[in-house]
């Protein structure tokens, strides 16, 4: 009798060993507490959660402190008293929030700081961008433009017989449309752009007119009060793409002014500022990334003892027309991932619960029939097993394939550019081909064929070509050459062959205007 007894105990504790065994809670937990809510952190948030679906032994606790620095600081105590594994910090002012960081660092939790980095060494890793290279970047922009615009005018000014044609830079305006003056990045890009803009013209003689207006609140009213003020604006910088787009609205809206009549750049490199360079309200932006993903990847690493970067710096690039486009259509790919991801995980978390409710039902009836715990614990395990399979051939490869897209977006941003640069620098070069680009790019010239296919829809002979009728055209409205001339310098076959193809691209004979 005692023997059957103890038989059957076993019997009843072995799926309760089973089921505890198989429903652990998350070995790490993660806080993060995330300075703002706009559409760029969205972003960052977004990418965060997509690394976590890889992890399914973290979980991720995010709060946002909407712009407060004391809120900030108190959520980060919070993390701190509720003991979490990591804690993921996007300070709002670094200044401010550093004392909190500093605790937590001393209570033993690895820090991570993303985007604006904070004094001293109480933290475990940074990764950000460059702010002040931002600026920089925003007056070699400036610098080239007011180049461009200034040649411009002499040309039309020598055609028009002015006696004194020469213009002068010195006679430019620029506007900058600056952030919340308490924001750290904000005064890091106006440093480095002004610190910029006095290496680009070291003689104070030269320097154009430089002006400010805060676009926190209202951008659209700030630059349009701005452009009844002034005779003329000559180029705008903002300091995000969200102002970017709002001044390109005054900018259309001013009279005397019209859609592209100034050049504007803005920062972030977010789908509405590619968009709007895509419409012509915007001429370029620059990109800063946000890498959520690569936060996540570090946050594992330092959790499981592996080697890390700690210092972080992500490289900043200036996207134009010709990248826009195309990594536009890689943002709505990636977009359009993370969402079927959302649904995949909602569903997977769905199908987690409803196998929890299973199992207490399970537990129910072999609490009540101990005698049939055998067929229902292999009725159980027959439907792990299978979940366990679906997650493992079904959503482990999606999730996969999402982050592989989201590493070539960037890759594909990169090579458009070395291409573009080659291309360009050698559109004279009798030699340029599929073969002399195989060699610039240290790729094969079948790589070279299918990336460029995949990304513009064109094959290298043909992206040439353009290339080459665009600089053609550009050189028949600011040079005295003729037809036959540009031909023969862009290395044509023949004058009829240029004008067969500059009329199937512009869709009219070349001429000078």
């Amino acid at each position: 009798m005692n023997r059957l007894r103890r038989s059957f105990y076993l019997l009843f504790a072995l799926p309760l060993v089973w089921f505890g065994c198989t429903d652990r809670a998350p070995q790490y937990r993660i806080g993060v507490s995330q300075c703002l809510d706009d559409t760029w952190r969205q972003k960052m948030n977004a990418e965060m959660d997509c690394e976590m679906l890889l992890h399914p032994d973290m979980t991720l606790s995010r709060r946002i402190a909407y712009g407060s620095n004391e809120l900030q600081c108190a959520q980060i105590d919070s993390f701190i008293a509720e003991g979490v594994d990591l804690l993921i910090v996007s300070p709002n002012d670094p200044d401010r929030v550093q004392p909190a960081v500093s605790r937590a660092y001393r209570a033993g939790i690895p820090v991570i700081i993303a985007d604006r980095h904070v004094a001293g060494d109480e933290w475990t890793a940074f990764i950000g961008g460059d702010n002040y290279a931002v600026g920089q970047l925003m007056a070699e922009w400036v610098k080239e433009e007011l180049r461009i615009k200034n040649y411009e005018l002499r040309i039309t000014n020598y055609e028009l017989r002015i006696t004194n044609y020469e213009s002068r830079i010195k006679d430019f305006t620029i506007l900058e449309v600056t952030g919340m003056e308490e924001s750290v990045p904000e005064r890091l890009r106006h440093q480095g752009f002004m610190d910029g803009m006095a290496e680009a013209f070291p003689d104070a003689g030269t320097m154009p007119s430089i002006y400010s207006v805060s676009g926190c609140k209202d951008a659209y009213s700030a630059v349009s009060v701005f452009l009844k003020e002034h005779a003329r604006v000559d180029a705008i910088v903002a300091q995000n793409d969200i102002m970017a787009i709002e001044s390109a609205k005054a900018v259309n809206a001013a009279p005397g002014y019209g859609k592209g009549s100034v050049p504007i750049m803005g920062v972030d490199g977010i789908s509405m500022g590619l968009q709007a360079i895509v419409n012509g309200d915007m001429e370029c932006t620059a990109v800063y990334p946000t890498r959520g993903d690569l936060i996540i990847h570090t946050a594992t690493k330092i959790l499981r003892g592996e080697p890390y970067a700690r210092d972080t710096i992500l490289e900043t690039m200036l996207i134009d027309a010709d990248l826009a486009y195309p990594l536009l259509r890689q943002f709505e790919a990636m977009e359009h991932e993370l969402n079927t991801m959302q649904l995949v995980r909602l569903q997977s978390q769905n199908q987690w619960r409803e196998m929890k409710r299973n199992k207490h039902l399970l537990l129910g009836i072999i609490a009540v029939l101990a005698f049939l715990f055998l067929s229902v614990s292999v009725f159980v395990i027959a439907i792990q097993r299978n979940m366990r399979a679906k997650i493992t051939s079904e959503i482990i490869p999606q999730l996969e394939e999402v982050k592989e897209a989201i590493h070539l977006s960037n890759r594909d941003a990169a090579f458009m550019e070395n291409i573009r640069q080659i291309v360009d620098d050698n559109l004279t070069n009798p030699e340029l081909n599929v073969e002399f680009l195989s060699s610039a790019l240290q790729l094969d010239r079948t790589q070279v064929f299918r990336r460029l296919k995949a990304i513009t829809g064109k094959g290298p002979l043909d992206y040439i070509r353009e290339r080459r009728l665009i600089r053609a055209d550009e050189l028949l409205n600011s040079t005295d050459m003729t037809v036959r001339q540009v031909a023969y310098e862009l290395r044509f076959a023949s004058p009829g062959y240029f004008s067969k193809y500059y009329k199937q691209y512009f869709g009219h004979l070349p001429s000078k205007r």
